[in-house]
């Protein structure tokens, strides 16, 4: 029972979404790496926008399958130009600091309530 309830949709997506956060912190880092590099294209991950297209064309959002087809990517930023604001690049990962920790948080709780369940209310 545990290893289905982590492999469901629910699960998976939030993996994903703890995975595109990781992958966000070390973008920033990246792009505040290379603030002074001339003619850097400072670089984006691409999750949230992905997912929000998959859930708007389906009448069930959390179908099984929907993990499997959102993953983070890493793109150029269309709207940077060049050069990399660190001010910016500095508010963006407080920003997602903290909604990594979220993430975190409600993994937590699916976790508990899982666990809840397989020990049939008993702590």
């Amino acid at each position: 029972m545990m290893i289905e309830a982590l492999a469901s949709s629910g699960y998976q997506l939030l993996k994903a979404a703890l995975d595109a956060a990781s992958m966000r912190h070390q973008v920033t880092a990246t792009n505040i790496a290379n603030s002074n590099t001339e003619n850097y294209q400072p670089l984006r991950v691409s999750f949230e926008d992905q997912l929000r297209q998959e859930l708007a064309g389906s009448p069930n959002s959390l179908r099984p399958d929907i993990a499997s087809r959102v993953s983070p990517r890493i793109e150029a930023d269309p709207n940077a130009g060049t050069g990399v604001s660190v001010d910016q690049e500095m508010v963006r990962m407080s920003q997602n600091f903290i909604h990594y920790q979220a993430l975190l948080k409600a993994l937590n709780g699916k976790l508990e309530l899982t666990n809840l369940a397989i020990n049939d209310g008993r702590r």
